[in-house]
């Protein structure tokens, strides 16, 4: 039966060789020229943004530079997402051990996913589509509130092609009817929303960057690593300096701005490399001091998830047998329809500051899963009883606080660029953290009391981790909740906070998105986000983007 698969990739994988090779976009070059009006540093989710809407004014002339180059063909098979991680697509980032977590990791360490190549995070992400709450926008600075960003997220929804899990869905509808039984304030319970064109990702490496990259006034350098943001002796951003493949060394200069959308990890680490941010950590590492911002790097945060296993015994979730079936292959790769054409994020809930996702996986590779989030086996194994079993009938609920306090940074490791940061993010610090994710894994438990999920046999799984041996096994005890949490609990892939945007002395840039303490020098990326989004932020990044090039461009005003 897999000849058939065979030769459907081999077909998908000639056509794009033919794509990449005998039709390369004219915007893709190998020598820059010495001035541009914008150097954009990143072609991540925000950065294929600014760099298409730059290039709409065809009398300036931008620049694009990314470390990476072009994403494989399974990057566009949205249920593939997790193989591309510690590939050479990922920057492979690793947390420092972490003290109040990650007790079921191997050293405490946590794996930090980071897309590297055209697209960035946006080639290997979730695809989850969420604005968060207008709550969330409350302590953003002027012309950043929900209101003023609400035009920005109809344009979103729109270019994004923003779709909802399908139809036939039967977790998501069992899961929706519990709206009506849930005795909780403030719930909202909805069908998964992720952006997904004709059964592929649909990134702003899609929307916008592809749309782009045949101008005349945009060059993009692939394959090139940024390593130092040149200034002039009055602090005006003058350029930068890159390490090109062959490990030649360059300098590219602006007219202009240098605009860095390098995301959350590379952002701070390229500023505290060129001098900007806390002067006494600069000056461990013998960095002159250009800008003494002492809150580069800091603010960090994320969503902690914990997984909460559920039973099932009807045939109604997506197993790693079931992918593997020639019905299941030859329905994406000839109509573009079926599981593969999903995240798999099958439904979403939130209960004030509590949140869960429903993903459908019941069972999946034990082998990928564990090396890619560097779990110990036997935790594991203890968390997710489908281990050994390819048709196991289940799904998962990540249970995460949708507002987390605990806070947490992103650090040189020394002043080589090719060395990853220090990266801590300080999980479970708070303790209001754990209480508030308490509340989500009963919110999630609350769910299954309806008529369907009784009927699919829906039974949590309460893992007997050694460490909690001594309590009462069950979720609706809180010790028991929060000894699971510190030993199983992930990292979702949310990292952001960095480099906060605020109208502060202590922020790092301003409400025009300008670095403090130097000229001509932005940031537009996951760093600035003054706190967390009630959701996945990566939609929200993309509308913050689009009204960026709107401020440099001059269409607003603050």
């Amino acid at each position: 039966m897999w000849n058939y698969v065979l030769i459907s990739t081999l077909v998908l994988f000639v056509s794009l060789l033919y794509h990449c090779y005998f039709n390369s976009p004219a915007s893709i070059i190998e020598h820059p020229n010495t001035h541009y009006d914008y150097i954009i540093v990143g072609a991540g989710t925000a950065g294929c943004v600014i760099a298409s809407r730059l290039s709409e004014i065809s009398n300036l002339t931008i620049l694009l530079v990314e470390a990476g180059g072009h994403f494989g063909w399974v990057s566009s098979i949205p249920i593939l997402t997790p193989v591309l991680q510690k590939t050479d697509v990922d920057w492979s980032y690793s947390t420092e051990p972490q003290i109040y977590s990650s007790k079921g990791f191997w050293n405490h360490i946590q794996k930090v996913p980071r897309g590297k190549g055209l697209g960035g995070t946006g080639q290997i992400n979730y695809l989850v589509h969420s604005f968060g709450k207008p709550e969330d926008y409350k302590a953003w600075p002027k012309g950043w509130s929900h209101a003023d960003l609400l035009p920005y997220f109809k344009k979103v929804s729109d270019i994004m092609n923003v779709m909802s899990s399908p139809e036939e869905e039967y977790l998501a509808e069992a899961f929706l009817m519990a709206e009506e039984s849930l005795k909780l304030n403030n719930v909202t319970l909805q069908k998964g929303l992720y952006t997904v064109k004709r059964g592929s990702r649909w990134s702003t490496f899609h929307a916008h960057l592809q749309n782009a990259w045949n101008r005349k006034n945009l060059h993009i350098l692939t394959n090139t690593l940024v390593s130092k943001i040149l200034f002039k002796e009055n602090s005006n951003a003058d350029g930068i300096k890159v390490i090109y493949k062959d490990g030649s060394v360059g300098k590219i200069f602006t007219r202009k701005e240098v605009i860095l959308c390098a995301g959350v990890i590379n952002t701070p680490q390229l500023l505290l490399l060129s001098g900007i941010g806390p002067a006494e950590q600069l000056d461990k590492f013998q960095i002159p001091v250009v800008s003494n911002l002492v809150e580069v790097g800091k603010n960090l945060f994320d969503h902690i998830l914990l997984p909460v296993y559920v039973n099932l015994e009807a045939n109604v979730s997506i197993t790693f047998f079931k992918l593997q079936t020639l019905p299941e292959v030859l329905n994406y790769f000839i109509f573009g329809r079926g599981w593969y054409a999903t995240n798999a994020i099958m439904a979403v809930g939130r209960t004030n500051d509590s949140g869960i996702m429903l993903l459908g996986m019941g069972s999946t590779d034990e082998n990928i899963w564990k090396s890619i989030s560097n779990q110990k086996t036997e935790p594991y194994r203890l968390l997710y009883p489908s281990y050994n079993d390819s048709s196991y009938e289940g799904f998962i609920f990540l249970s995460y606080c949708l507002q987390p306090k605990s806070r947490g940074s992103v650090s040189l490791r020394s002043a080589n660029i090719r060395h990853q940061p220090r990266i801590d993010p300080a999980y479970l610090q708070h303790y209001d953290d754990v209480l508030c994710t308490h509340r989500a894994v009963n919110f999630a438990i609350q769910t299954l009391d309806t008529s369907k999920f009784r009927e699919y046999g829906a039974k949590i799984h309460h893992p007997d981790l050694e460490e909690c041996r001594h309590l009462r096994r069950d979720y609706r005890d809180l010790e028991y909740t929060e000894c699971v949490l510190r030993i199983g609990g992930l990292t979702s892939y949310h990292l952001c906070g960095s480099c906060r945007m605020g109208a502060d002395d202590r922020a790092v840039v301003d409400e025009k998105l300008r670095v403090k303490g130097v000229n001509r020098l932005r940031i537009i990326d996951s760093s600035i986000l003054s706190n967390p989004i009630s959701g996945n932020p990566n939609s929200v990044l993309i509308a913050m983007a689009e009204r960026a090039s709107d401020l440099i461009l001059g269409r607003i005003f603050n």
